[in-house]
């Protein structure tokens, strides 16, 4: 499958970080992008790009087969990654809504179906690297469970109709306009408040936001990539205490003082989870928790995933190394600090 002028390609979460990136991309790659957009969504970067914007949501079918009509492929990066919503608002969107954009393309007869999912899907394993083979044993995380779920739609509906699915499963995604993680990383580091899981010996599972979007491209034209699922990870050995040290350094803080060991951390995640979503319903408070079991895990176990199968079958590699992905996610700090 390659890119022409009349190709028509549905993104969803372009708003977001990694969605905002993959909208960029696909312009350059001659895709004509239709972006499905919340009406109260920021559009600024979608409109200097000059993509076509369908006003929609995840859980409203009727806008996604307005969005879907004659879309030749489809990319899913629409998603809630909450540390504080309820089961049901993260079923919501991640599940039902993979479910209801699953069947506009289906209608729409797309050919092609790339769903981003996570290598949280894998439940924390730690230890050797994992491979896409690797099945997640019992695990009580809400979002990593509704990813799974996600994902079991996507192999459900590829099975039953004639639809090529991909399967991308990014671990720790960083680079400029990172709000969620390096975003909030840097106001905790200049803040003092940092704080990192056993010392931040594990392996933060890094990927660079351009080497996930290279797969993205790849997973949307590479004929061995249908009905395959990939593990997407620069494949560091990069610690999360390496690589706070570094944003800290780059930003000219200090770097993480504070710690707790994992069995005490898990149960502060869970407590503050339960006393925010409390607060969110009985007052405006909207900054996030400071821990959470989601946080507690990808930080508290190594975040260690093998890429071979993307190199193997894709030829993929990851093109930005750490030095470059550091520099330009520090350039985009120090600009956003200036603007604020």
């Amino acid at each position: 499958m390659s890119a022409s002028g009349h190709d028509v390609c549905l993104l969803t979460g372009a708003t977001g970080f990694i969605g905002g990136h993959l909208a960029q991309r696909l312009v350059q790659e001659g895709y004509q992008v239709r972006c499905l957009v919340r009406s109260s969504s920021d559009t600024s970067l979608l409109d200097r790009l000059g993509v076509e914007v369908a006003v929609g949501d995840l859980t409203s079918a009727p806008s996604l087969a307005r969005a879907a009509e004659g879309c030749r492929s489809v990319v899913h990066c629409g998603a809630l990654v909450s540390d504080w919503a309820t089961q049901q608002e993260i079923a919501a969107i991640n599940v039902e809504g993979t479910r209801n954009l699953l069947a506009a393309a289906v209608d729409a007869s797309a050919q092609r179906f790339v769903h981003l999912s996570s290598t949280d899907v894998y439940g924390y394993p730690g230890g050797a690297p994992v491979d896409e083979t690797y099945a997640a044993t019992g695990f009580r995380n809400w979002y990593a469970e509704t990813k799974l779920a996600a994902e079991a739609e996507v192999l459900r509906v590829e099975r039953t109709h004639a639809l090529d699915a991909v399967i991308l499963r990014p671990a720790t995604v960083y680079g400029p306009r990172s709000t969620d993680v390096v975003g909030e990383i840097a106001q905790a580091l200049r803040a003092g408040t940092m704080v990192l899981v056993d010392r931040g010996r594990a392996i933060a599972g890094l990927c660079y936001v351009e080497n996930l979007v290279d797969a993205a491209v790849l997973a949307l034209r590479h004929d061995a990539a249908r009905g395959q699922a990939f593990n997407v990870s620069d494949g560091l050995g990069i610690t999360w205490r390496g690589f706070t040290d570094d944003l800290a350094e780059g930003l000219g803080c200090s770097p993480a003082r504070w710690s707790l060991p994992f069995w005490l951390a898990n149960p502060i995640g869970l407590t503050l989870e339960h006393g925010y979503r409390f607060l969110r319903r009985t007052t405006r408070l909207t900054a996030p928790p400071l821990l959470s079991r989601q946080a507690v895990h990808v930080m508290g176990h190594d975040q260690s995933f093998s890429n071979r199968k993307a190199r193997a079958l894709l030829g993929w590699e990851p093109r930005i190394d750490y030095a470059a992905g550091l520099a330009a996610t520090l350039d985009w700090l120090g600009a956003e600090q200036l603007e604020h």
